[in-house]
C-alpha cells in the first residue's frame, strides 16, 4: 500500500520540475530561434562587402560594413563525434581555398529549441569594428553564455554592437552542454573526465591567442566573461591550471564557482554516470561504445542523476583530475587562482525569475510546495537552517521567501566570500544591477509582483539588443543611458583592469561590503547590500 501511494507522488513532483525547468528553457530557447547573432543588419547590408583574414587553418571570409564585421562559424575545434565523443576537443583540420564565414553552424544539442542542432557545433564566433585591420590590437572580450550547462548558444547574442560602439574585438564560442559536455563514467576515468564543456572553452580561448591578431585583437588583453552558468565557467578557469595565461581580466555576471552546488566530487559524477547509462540500456565493459553509439536525442533527455549547477538532476564541473584538480572554494582559498582583475556583480532580484516559473506549478499555494522547491535548490543537510532562517519572511509570503533564497545563496552572498578569498591578490570591482522596472515581456503569473531586476535582465544592457523577454526598444531614454554607462564600464575594464571612465562615477574597488549599484538614477555605492541579503548566514552555510 505504501509503494502504491508514494509512486504517484513522486511521479507528480518530477513532472511539476519538469515544466518549471521546460518553461524557463523553452523562453530562452524561442529568444535564440531568432538568432541575433547572425547579424542580418550587417551580413544583409546592402553595403556589405567580402572581409578574408588568414586564420591558422586557411583563410575565412566574413562581412563587413558601416555597422560593424562579422566572421560567423569558424571552427576551432575538431567535431566532438563518434569516437569524440565524450572526449577533449582535437585540433581542427586545415581547409584549402577560402571558407565562408557570412553564417551561424548549428547550436550544440539540448533540449529547447534552436535554429538548428547539431553534435558538430564546436565553431566560433568574431564581431569587429567596421574599419578593422590587423595590428590594431584591440581589447578583446570572450563571451560564455548561460544556460545551466545544459541549453544556450552562441546564436543568442550579436556581440557586433558592442565591438562597433566601443572599439573592441568580441569572441562567441559554443561548447558542449548536458551529457555531452560533462558526463562522467569510471570507463572515462582520466585527466579531462567529466569536463569536456569546459575543455571546449579553453580550446576557444587558445585559437584567440593563436588567431586574434588578424582580427585586429590582442592576444595580451583578453578577457573572459560570462552570464549565469557562463559566469561559472569562467570563475572555473580562474582555477584551472591549464587555462592559467589565457586570459588577462575576469567579467562574472550573476554567479560564481565557489559554493558546493558548483561542483561534484568524481564519485558522485562517476555514480550519477553509471545510473544514466543504465537508464540507457549501456552497462558492462560495453558501456561506452553504447554510449557513443546511441543517437544524440536520448542522451540529451537521460535524467544525470546526480546534483549540479541548477539543483537535482543537472549538470555541473567535476573535481578530479587536470581540468578542475580540488575544490574552486579550496583553490581559491590557497591562492592558486589566476591573479587578474576581477569585475562580478548580480541582480538585485535574481531569484524572481525562477519564482515566477515556478508560479506556473502552484507552489506557492501551500507550505508543502514551498518547503518542497526550496529543498530542490538546497542541500538536504542545510534545508531546515535555510527554512528557519526565511521564517519570517514565508509567513508573509512564499514566493518572496523562494526568490529571496535564490537572490542570497547563489548570487549575492558569494560574491563577497570571492572577495574574501582572493584576499586581495588582484582588484575586485563588485556591482548590484538594480533597475525596478527591467522590461519583460514575460507573461505575468496572478497574484506575483514585478519581477525587478531578474536574473538576465541586465543581458540587454550589455549586448544592446534583445534577449529573452526584453528588448532596448522599449527602453525610456534612463535605461538607454545606463546601458551605455555599463558598455564603457565593461569595455575600459577589458582595455585597463579598471572600469574607470571619463565622465561616469567613479567606481572603487571593492571594500567587501559595498558594491557599486548600476540603476538608470546613477551609481551609488550600496550600504546594506550584506544585511540585506542575509551575508552572514549564508558565508556560515558555506556560500
Amino acid at each position: 500500500m505504501t509503494e502504491t501511494v508514494r509512486k504517484p507522488i513522486e511521479e507528480s513532483q518530477r513532472q511539476r520540475w519538469r515544466r518549471f525547468f521546460l518553461a524557463l528553457s523553452w523562453s530562452i530557447g524561442l529568444s535564440a530561434c531568432a538568432a541575433p547573432g547572425a547579424v542580418h543588419h550587417i551580413v544583409k547590408s546592402d553595403a556589405a562587402q567580402h572581409h578574408e583574414v588568414t586564420t591558422d587553418r586557411g583563410v575565412i571570409r566574413g562581412t563587413s560594413a558601416p555597422e560593424g564585421s562579422a566572421f560567423l562559424g569558424i571552427p576551432f575545434s575538431a567535431p566532438p563525434v563518434g569516437p569524440l565523443r565524450f572526449a577533449p576537443p582535437q585540433p581542427a583540420a586545415a581547409w584549402a581555398g577560402v571558407r565562408d564565414a557570412t553564417k551561424l553552424r548549428a547550436s550544440c544539442p539540448q533540449l529547447v529549441p534552436a535554429r538548428e542542432k547539431s553534435e558538430d557545433c564546436l565553431y566560433l564566433n568574431v564581431y569587429t569594428p567596421a574599419d578593422i585591420k590587423a595590428g590594431d590590437r584591440l581589447p578583446v572580450l570572450v563571451w560564455l553564455y548561460g544556460g545551466g550547462l545544459s541549453f544556450g548558444s552562441n546564436e543568442q547574442y550579436d556581440g557586433s554592437r558592442l565591438a562597433q560602439r566601443r572599439n573592441v574585438v568580441v569572441v562567441v564560442p559554443n561548447y558542449r552542454l548536458g551529457a555531452l559536455g560533462f558526463f562522467a563514467h569510471p570507463l572515462l576515468r582520466g585527466p579531462d573526465e567529466g569536463n569536456y564543456g569546459l575543455l571546449d572553452q579553453r580550446a576557444a580561448l587558445e585559437w584567440v591567442q593563436r588567431n586574434i591578431e588578424p582580427f585586429g585583437g590582442d592576444p595580451s588583453r583578453v578577457t573572459l566573461f560570462g552570464e549565469s552558468a557562463g559566469a561559472t565557467s569562467a570563475c572555473t578557469h580562474m582555477v584551472s591550471p591549464g587555462s592559467r595565461g589565457l586570459f588577462h581580466r575576469i567579467i562574472l555576471q550573476s554567479d560564481t564557482c565557489i559554493f558546493p552546488e558548483q561542483w561534484i566530487s568524481r564519485a558522485g559524477a562517476e555514480a550519477g554516470g553509471i545510473a544514466m547509462a543504465r537508464d540507457l540500456g549501456c552497462n558492462g565493459a560495453d558501456a561506452l561504445t553504447c554510449l557513443r553509439d546511441l543517437p544524440v536525442g536520448e542522451l540529451v533527455k537521460a535524467k544525470s542523476h546526480r546534483w549540479g549547477n541548477v539543483g537535482r538532476d543537472s549538470w555541473s564541473p567535476m573535481v578530479g583530475g587536470e581540468v578542475l584538480p580540488d575544490k574552486p572554494r579550496t583553490l581559491f582559498a590557497r591562492g592558486q587562482d589566476a591573479p587578474v582583475p576581477l569585475l562580478m556583480g548580480s541582480n538585485r532580484d535574481e531569484g524572481r525569475l525562477f519564482a515566477n516559473l515556478l508560479s506556473l506549478t502552484l507552489a506557492w499555494t501551500s507550505r508543502k510546495g514551498y518547503e518542497r522547491e526550496v529543498g530542490r535548490a538546497i542541500r538536504s543537510d542545510i534545508l531546515d537552517e535555510v527554512l528557519g532562517e526565511y521564517a519570517d519572511e514565508a509567513e508573509r509570503s512564499y514566493y518572496h521567501a523562494y526568490a529571496d533564497i535564490i537572490t542570497d545563496s547563489r548570487f549575492a552572498c558569494p560574491m563577497l566570500s570571492m572577495h574574501r578569498l582572493r584576499a586581495g591578490r588582484a582588484a575586485d570591482y563588485v556591482y548590484e544591477f538594480d533597475d525596478p522596472n527591467a522590461r519583460s515581456a514575460a507573461p505575468r503569473v496572478p497574484f506575483t509582483p514585478s519581477q525587478g531586476s531578474y536574473h538576465a535582465a541586465e543581458l540587454p544592457y550589455v549586448f544592446g539588443h534583445r534577449f529573452l523577454f526584453a528588448s532596448p526598444d522599449d527602453w525610456s531614454a534612463e535605461q538607454a543611458e545606463l546601458s551605455d554607462r555599463i558598455q564603457r564600464y565593461w569595455t575600459a575594464f577589458a582595455a585597463s583592469g579598471q572600469p574607470d571612465v571619463d565622465g561616469l562615477a567613479d567606481w572603487p574597488t571593492f571594500d567587501s561590503e559595498n558594491p557599486l549599484r548600476l540603476s538608470p538614477e546613477g551609481e551609488s555605492l550600496i550600504i546594506d547590500f550584506a544585511a540585506r541579503h542575509r551575508c552572514e548566514f549564508w558565508n556560515s552555510m558555506g556560500y
